[in-house]
């Protein structure tokens, strides 16, 4: 994993805890708007996972072409 994916992991997870604590605070309108960006950075996350992994097969495929 790059430092990237790392650093929109870790934004997602504050975001969505910070989100999760204000809430039910009282700040009802600015823990869900955290808990939605992170959610946002999560998917965003996933998404360069899925990307790395299927360029990491296609180096595989082309290295094996033998």
């Amino acid at each position: 994993m790059g430092r990237s994916t790392l650093l929109l992991m870790l934004a997602g997870l504050i975001c969505f805890g910070a989100g999760a604590y204000f809430a039910p605070t009282g700040e009802r309108t600015l823990g869900i708007g955290l808990m939605g960006v992170g959610l946002v950075f999560q998917v965003l996350t996933l998404r360069q996972m899925k990307s790395a992994r299927k360029n990491r097969a296609l180096q595989r495929d082309m290295t094996d072409a033998g």
